[in-house]
C-alpha cells in the first residue's frame, strides 16, 4: 500500500464534479477538480499507466529551468475560457522570456492523455488538475507546498492535495459543496450557521408548516450526486476513510448521519429522488427553500430564470453538526501541477504567476463567478468584495473545505458512485441503515485495497 498523507478530520471537484449541463461544462471544466475521471483513465489504462523509467521519476532529476515548457488541459479549447487562460499564457511568457506550449485534450480525455504522457515518461510543464491522481503512483510530480505558504489557502483543502507530506496540486479555486438559502425565507424561520441538526430539523418544520406547497430542503437524494452523504457523515463524527485508507461507513456516527439524513425525507423536509440538476431548478423557481451546491449556485439562479428577490437574497451557511463536531463541506475546486525534474522550476514560477497575479486572478473571477483559493489575491479584487454571495461563501463555506481521503486515489469516481448507490438504496427503503452501510463499507473497502 502507498501511504499518503491525508487529513484526519477534504474534493472534489465539488472536490467532486457537480451534475452540470453541457451548456455550462466549460466552467465545470475550469472548476470541477476532475476527481471522476481519475477512475477513467486508470481502469482504461490499467495495462500502461506504470511508472515511468527511473530516469524520468521526480526522485531522479534535479530541478532545472527550461525555454519550452507544456501546458496540459483543456481550457484553452473552451471558447468560453480561452480568453483568461490564453492571457495568463501570453504574459507569463512575455514576462520570463519563455515559450508555453499547449497541449490541448478534451475534458473527458485528461485522466486518459496524462497517463499515456506520464507512463511513457514525457510529462514536462504545467497541468491542470483533472485526472492528477493517475500520475501519482509514477513519481513524476514536483511538490509545491512552499508555493502555497502564505497564501491563506484553507488547509483542507491544501490536505486534499497532499500526499507522503507534498503539495502536488496548487489550487487556484477552493470551495466546497455547501448548503444555498433563500434568504429571505432562511431569515423567517432563523436559518443561520452554527446551528445543530436538532436546531436545522426544526427550522425545516417550521418553512413546512407556514407552507406545505414548498420543499424545505433540496438535499441531494438521488444518485449520481448522493455523495454527499460524506459531509453529513463527517459531521457527525465518522471519518468514513482513514488516514490509512481504513473505511469506517458503518460506524456509530455514519449510522446516526444516514438515519437521520433519511429521516429528514420520511418526515417530508426533503423530497425523494432529487438530483443536483433537479434541486437548482426547484430553489430557482421558488418551490426549494434551501439546497447543496458549489460557489456557482449564484449563476445557477439567474440561468433557471430566478425571480429577482431569490437572486438578491441568495445566501450560504455552514453545515449545521451533531454533538459538536466540526462542520465540514466537501471540497470543490481545481488547481495545477507540475512535472519534477526537467523545466521544473519554469513550471514552479508559472504556478506562482496564475495563482498570485491579482490581474488574471481578476479575469478568472469574472469570467466564473468563483473567488481564487488564495485569500491574499481573493482580498485584492474589488469585484469580488462587493459580492455579498461569494463573500458569504468563502466565509460559511469554503474556509470549511475538505477534501475526502479517497480523493487521491485513481478510483475516486468508483467510490463517490458506490457511496451514493449505498446510501440511495436506504434512502428508497430497499434496505435498513446499518445493513446497509455494512454492506457499502465492504465495497468501498474493496476498492481502497486495491488501489490506495
Amino acid at each position: 500500500m502507498i501511504h499518503r498523507t491525508v487529513p484526519t478530520h477534504t474534493t472534489t471537484k465539488e472536490q467532486s464534479p457537480m451534475n452540470i449541463s453541457s451548456s455550462q461544462l466549460s466552467r465545470r471544466a475550469f472548476l470541477g477538480g476532475g476527481t471522476a475521471l481519475a477512475a477513467f483513465g486508470a481502469l482504461a489504462l490499467a495495462g500502461c499507466a506504470t511508472p515511468a523509467a527511473p530516469g524520468a521519476t521526480a526522485a531522479a532529476n534535479a530541478a532545472t529551468k527550461a525555454k519550452t515548457i507544456n501546458f496540459y488541459g483543456n481550457s484553452l479549447g473552451e471558447e468560453a475560457l480561452k480568453p483568461a487562460w490564453q492571457a495568463v499564457l501570453d504574459d507569463f511568457s512575455a514576462e520570463e522570456g519563455v515559450t508555453v506550449s499547449p497541449v490541448i485534450y478534451p475534458y473527458d480525455q485528461a485522466a486518459t492523455q496524462l497517463a499515456l504522457t506520464g507512463s511513457a515518461g514525457k510529462l514536462m510543464g504545467v497541468g491542470q488538475s483533472g485526472g492528477w491522481q493517475v500520475l501519482t503512483p509514477m513519481d513524476v510530480l514536483a511538490d509545491l507546498t512552499d508555493l502555497a505558504k502564505g497564501l491563506g489557502i484553507p488547509q483542507g483543502v491544501l490536505d486534499a492535495y497532499t500526499m507522503d507530506g507534498k503539495l502536488l496540486v496548487m489550487p487556484l479555486t477552493a470551495a466546497g459543496i455547501g448548503i444555498i438559502t433563500n434568504g429571505e425565507i432562511a431569515k423567517s424561520v432563523g436559518i443561520k450557521s452554527g446551528m445543530t441538526i436538532e436546531q436545522f430539523a426544526t427550522a425545516l418544520e417550521k418553512i413546512k408548516s407556514q407552507d406545505s406547497s414548498l420543499i424545505p430542503y433540496a438535499a441531494v437524494t438521488k444518485n449520481p450526486d448522493l455523495k454527499d452523504a460524506a459531509h453529513w457523515m463527517w459531521g457527525f463524527g465518522s471519518p468514513v476513510v482513514t488516514d490509512d485508507f481504513e473505511c469506517t461507513i458503518g460506524d456509530k456516527e455514519s449510522v446516526k448521519a444516514i438515519t437521520w439524513y433519511k429521516s429528514l425525507q420520511d418526515e417530508g423536509l426533503t423530497q425523494a429522488n432529487v438530483a443536483r440538476a433537479d434541486a437548482r431548478i426547484l430553489f430557482a423557481s421558488g418551490r426549494a427553500a434551501l439546497y447543496d451546491d458549489a460557489p456557482l449556485a449564484s449563476t445557477f439562479v439567474k440561468t433557471n430564470g430566478a425571480a429577482q428577490n431569490i437572486i438578491d437574497n441568495i445566501g450560504a451557511i455552514s453545515r449545521p453538526t451533531a454533538g459538536g463536531n466540526e462542520s465540514y463541506n466537501r471540497a470543490w475546486g481545481s488547481g495545477l501541477f507540475a512535472s519534477a525534474g526537467e523545466g521544473e522550476l519554469t513550471s514552479r514560477d508559472f504556478i506562482t504567476y496564475a495563482a498570485t497575479n491579482v490581474e488574471a486572478a481578476t479575469a478568472f473571477y469574472k469570467q466564473s463567478a468563483v473567488a481564487p483559493a488564495a485569500k491574499s489575491v481573493a482580498d485584492q479584487i474589488p469585484e469580488l468584495a462587493a459580492d455579498k454571495f461569494q463573500t458569504a461563501f468563502r466565509t460559511e463555506v469554503s474556509e470549511h473545505a475538505r477534501g475526502a481521503a479517497w480523493d487521491r486515489v485513481p478510483v475516486t469516481a468508483q467510490i463517490d458512485a458506490a457511496i451514493g448507490a449505498g446510501v440511495a438504496n436506504i434512502l428508497a427503503g430497499q434496505v435498513d441503515v446499518q445493513s446497509g452501510l455494512n454492506s457499502l463499507q465492504k465495497e468501498v473497502q474493496g476498492l481502497l485495497d486495491a488501489n490506495a
